[in-house]
């Protein structure tokens, strides 16, 4: 089977785990800083459903019907979908923080896609989506340090 991981760099932020986790599940608030995900809908409740509009560079703004998949306050949070059978897509997106100490923090974003279809949306979409997360990853830091 098909398996391949698209990263963020991982970007230190000089702010609380916590309070950077509060900017990260506060999602009415995404258009305000996200320049990759500027809209999700969801309860962030486990198996609930997850509205991403998503802007690429390349490709515009396309929309995703993914699944909460974990929530574990204040250090990971986890989407991911399939399309059909698990064999032809699957992918699963998590976003990581770490505290490096009391005030400080990391945060890293990753998708992990495995099945048949990986290998077209690698070639259709790997770069946007590597820095998109990017991108993100950024705003989160200026955003948390802001604040």
């Amino acid at each position: 089977m098909f398996e391949h991981t698209i990263y963020s760099r991982v970007v230190e932020i000089n702010a609380p785990r916590e309070q950077v986790w509060d900017i990260l599940t506060n999602l009415k608030q995404y258009p305000q800083w996200n320049p990759f995900t500027y809209r999700v809908e969801t309860t962030l409740a486990i198996g609930d459903p997850v509205d991403l509009y998503v802007r690429f560079k390349k490709r515009g703004e396309v929309s995703q019907k993914e699944q909460v998949r974990i929530v574990q306050k204040p250090e990971r949070l986890a989407w991911g979908m399939k399309m059909g059978a698990r064999f032809i897509l699957c992918a699963q997106r998590d976003q990581v923080l770490t505290a490096l100490d009391d005030r400080r923090c990391t945060y890293q974003t990753w998708d992990a896609f495995s099945g048949l279809l990986t290998p077209l949306v690698m070639a259709l979409f790997k770069s946007d989506i590597e820095g998109g997360f990017n991108a993100m990853a950024e705003a989160l830091k200026v955003r948390a340090e802001n604040a």
